[in-house]
């Protein structure tokens, strides 16, 4: 490819992706979204609300032939599903019931050792008026332990937030069950209306209509297809019984068979109508939290929700599609998001060894063109990765295998792209289409809500609760490398020699640079704060590569003063927005505003300092760091030495110093900072390996 050649490909490829990132911006302003919210609301009813807890309870258990109770309430109330994530990876239903009693992720146990068959002990005491009902008071022996175990823990769960606020607006609540018995506790551990089912019965039995303005019903787990076929002969029982106006909530509360899933949750009000659930906290069209069944419990109850309930009430998209379209949705929910769960790491694993062990056949025999192949399919293994959910994998059998040749064809096709125009004929040619390619994949995917990430092998992992939307820890890994990289590699095309075009090379830097931080940071999509100043900081430092300005301290720490600035606009400007419409941008600069900031960042430079602790095998990502790190600045070092061929390219090595920069910046800002090194270093070395190996043999001798 001749110089005019390179410049008019770089120019052509940097229009496309404004193009494509630019118009699906304006297109979500405009409110177009592949996913969120949009509902309203639940408010305040004049019935009863029911609660029933059926831990385990999923949507692959509910049809309509086996399940005629469930699936009536499914078809004319609203559907979601439920994220049970208590204290713990796997939620016992034990934890879950205190989950929805705290409003905020709880565990029955003192020590972190589980035992999800143990039901808590529950000690009955005096009846309760009026006594034709047979309801007793009750406290829980072991209520003081799991408090104190909860203040220790970095989210500080407020045990028995939900009966302690229905009790200060005089809401009566009453429990059917041991472990109703935990949602129902104060912050004392005492259960003001307790019911004990018969010997050998169901909780459900204990239901008396026009008792208490809130009741909670422990089902108990499911565990067999006969035992789910009984729950719902009970369930059919209490429905012809409920009193007039009444709100039913139904709520698998925990996992089942220590795994880790999305459960089902159903919302049925005699005047509502049929949809589907969603909330502001996870901007999920059919995904709730426990949390945000607290806050919808003491909403329909007409009582306010304290600061201790993390939630928000869940919100009702109306819905005309049939019951089993939306059925249907909720269990392909369901199924992607367990199985990117379940395969993430031995699918990762598998392929990160075969990787290694192709890349080390190929330079023992000294093939380039297929060195480069696999440079390229290794980059484009996280776009892949991401364009997988566009296809049902999870329903083949088995998974892993439906998985795997989805993504060998996705990654076929990047590098049939990558290498089928005549940009191949430059080293930069092919990833630089790569690397386009995955900056829009990522970038719509977020600007549009995050479908894809949900359920990808590299997303958000939404099972484990910690984010639901915008950018992940690995998706900015991804992101951002692959955004630096592109900006480079153009501005490279751009600068074919020394002194040439500095204005073009930074206005790409620049224009791609700004895409990234909107992306990245805007409230509406990336909502991701600590990726903000990691990225105008690297951007800055490739901006004055390509402009041929000195890195000086004074110059560093203007780009440190202008990253915060950006971070800064950003948080102000979500802080500005209602409350329950804020994400963590927005509720950092209250926490500043109220003193808790230090908290926070303590919080999270525990968990990052803990990852290395907890999974030793993180230190890996460590160790190349500092190679590579080591190998860039020390040129003349052995390391340093192998990578001097790659240097003949225009603004090769100030991208690579860019990218290292966001990499190391992004760890230290981040409370799973760790992820974003491994993910980063492996798009990065995948890249240089593609580079490398289309580099003439003259210039990859080393002297």
């Amino acid at each position: 490819m001749t110089e005019s050649g390179g410049r008019r490909f770089a120019w052509a490829v940097f229009g496309l992706v404004v193009l494509l990132l630019g118009g699906t911006m304006v297109a979500s302003l405009l409110g177009a979204r592949a996913a969120g919210t949009g509902g309203d609301a639940v408010e305040q009813q004049s019935g009863e609300v029911v609660v029933i807890g059926v831990p385990g309870l999923s949507w692959s258990d509910i049809t309509r032939d086996s399940t005629r109770a469930l699936w009536s309430l499914a078809e004319e109330g609203a559907a979601g599903g439920l994220i049970v994530r208590g204290a713990h990876v796997v939620t016992c239903p034990a934890d879950g019931w205190l989950t929805l009693g705290a409003g905020q992720r709880a565990a029955a146990d003192d020590d972190g050792v589980q035992d999800c068959q143990v039901v808590p002990e529950i000690v009955t005491g005096d009846d309760v008026e009026p006594s034709r009902v047979g309801d007793v008071s009750a406290s829980i022996p072991e209520w003081d332990s799991w408090t104190s175990a909860a203040a220790r823990r970095p989210l500080d769960a407020q045990l028995g937030s939900l009966s302690s606020a229905l009790a200060s607006e005089g809401v009566c609540v009453r429990a059917g069950g041991p472990l109703a018995a935990l949602g129902a506790a104060d912050q004392d551990g005492a259960v003001a209306r307790y019911a004990t089912p018969l010997s050998g019965g169901s909780a459900l039995t204990t239901y008396q209509p026009g008792v208490c303005d809130v009741t909670l019903l422990d089902r108990g787990p499911i565990t067999s297809h006969d035992d789910l076929l009984t729950f719902d002969a009970q369930l059919d029982v209490l429905l012809r019984n409920l009193s007039p106006g009444t709100s039913v909530v139904i709520a698998g509360l925990a996992d089942r068979d220590d795994t880790v899933g999305v459960r089902a949750a159903i919302i049925w009000r005699d005047t509502g109508d049929p949809g589907t659930l969603s909330s502001a906290t996870t901007r999920q069209s059919g995904l709730v939290q426990t949390t945000d069944l607290t806050a919808t419990i003491l909403a329909l109850a007409g009582a306010g929700i304290p600061d201790s309930v993390s939630g928000l009430p869940v919100e009702i998209q109306p819905s005309d599609a049939p019951v089993t379209e939306r059925v249907s949705a909720l269990r392909d929910l369901q199924g992607g998001t367990g199985a990117a769960h379940a395969l993430a790491y031995p699918v990762l694993g598998v392929g990160l060894v075969l990787a290694l062990i192709t890349l080390a056949a190929l330079v023992l025999t000294g093939r380039r063109r297929g060195l480069q192949v696999t440079g390229l399919a290794a980059m484009a293994f996280p776009s892949a990765a991401f364009l997988a959910g566009l296809v049902p994998w999870w329903r083949g059998s088995p998974q892993w295998l439906t998985l795997s040749m989805v993504l060998v064809v996705l990654m076929a096709a990047h590098v049939a792209l990558a290498v089928g125009g005549p940009w191949r004929r430059h080293p930069l040619g092919p990833p630089s289409v790569i690397a386009a390619v995955t900056v829009v994949v990522v970038g719509m995917d977020v600007i549009l809500g995050g479908r894809l990430g949900l359920i990808s092998i590299l997303g958000v992992q939404p099972v484990t609760a910690g984010r639901f939307y915008g950018m992940g820890n690995v998706g900015y890994g991804i992101f951002a490398v692959s955004g630096l990289l592109l900006a480079g590699f153009l501005a490279g095309l751009l600068r074919s020699r020394p002194m040439a075009r500095r204005t073009a090379a930074c206005l790409v830097i620049g224009g791609l640079g700004l895409l990234l931080v909107l992306v990245d940071g805007s409230p509406s999509w990336g909502a991701d704060f600590g990726g903000v100043p990691s990225l105008v900081i690297a951007v800055g430092v490739l901006g004055l590569a390509a402009a041929e300005i000195r890195l000086t301290p004074v110059r560093v720490l203007l780009l440190g003063g202008a990253a915060a600035v950006v971070a800064g606009a950003l948080m102000f400007v979500d802080w500005l927005r209602p409350a329950g419409s804020r994400t963590h941008l927005g509720e950092f600069l209250q926490s500043v505003i109220d003193g808790g900031a230090l908290e926070i960042v303590a919080r999270k430079l525990d968990q990052s300092l803990g990852i290395l602790v907890r999974y030793p095998a993180s230190w890996i990502a460590v160790v190349v760091l500092v190679a590579i790190v080591w190998a860039v600045l020390a040129q003349d070092s052995r390391l340093g030495r192998r990578l001097v061929p790659l240097w003949q390219l225009p603004m090769l090595r100030p991208t690579v110093l860019s990218v290292l920069t966001a990499l190391v910046i992004g760890w230290a800002l981040n409370d799973s900072g760790i992820a974003i090194v491994g993910i980063g270093l492996a798009v990065a070395i995948a890249a240089a390996v593609a580079i490398g190996a289309a580099l003439p043999q003259r210039q990859t001798r080393v002297g």
